[in-house]
């Protein structure tokens, strides 16, 4: 038989490995972050301003 210890060990470990499970699949499924524009024509002016100077 378990010692006391040894069971709320596992239980402890087991709801925290469980806490937010579906915030994290739901992230997972959907992405958390919001889509942007990567290149921007003003990102890209920027960038050849650099090139040239």
């Amino acid at each position: 038989m378990a010692s006391a210890t040894r069971q709320t060990t596992l239980r402890r470990k087991l709801r925290n490995k469980n806490a937010g499970r579906k915030d994290r699949n739901a992230r997972s499924n959907k992405g958390s972050t919001p889509p942007f524009e990567i290149h921007t024509p003003e990102a890209e002016a920027n960038a050849a301003a650099k090139k040239q100077g």
